[in-house]
């Protein structure tokens, strides 16, 4: 399973399609250099495997490498932030 990239101007997503179906997805807006992460879904059948925590290791190392901050709208990133805050200190916007 591949994640793959989205963007269209300022809204983008990380997905995962399986057999043309979308199984995941990490949705974004960006504004001002920062990364509003504001939506994670991963269909039922595919919970517990992963998934999400991919989408959001891919989510971090793009804004690192496009030198954004994520503000972590969405709970699931929330928390990911939270459970590490010194790893992530570099691109955690907290507002």
């Amino acid at each position: 399973m591949d994640i793959q990239q989205k963007i269209d101007g300022d809204q983008g997503r990380f997905y995962i399609e399986q057999e043309g179906r979308l199984i995941a997805e990490l949705d974004y807006r960006i504004k001002d250099n920062v990364l509003d992460a504001y939506h994670t879904g991963v269909r039922p059948e595919f919970e517990g495997q992963g998934i999400a925590g991919r989408l959001f290791d891919q989510m971090v190392q793009f804004a690192r490498e496009n030198n954004y901050t994520v503000l972590p709208t969405c709970p699931y990133i929330l928390v990911k932030f939270r459970r590490n805050p010194e790893g992530f200190n570099d691109v955690w916007e907290k507002k």
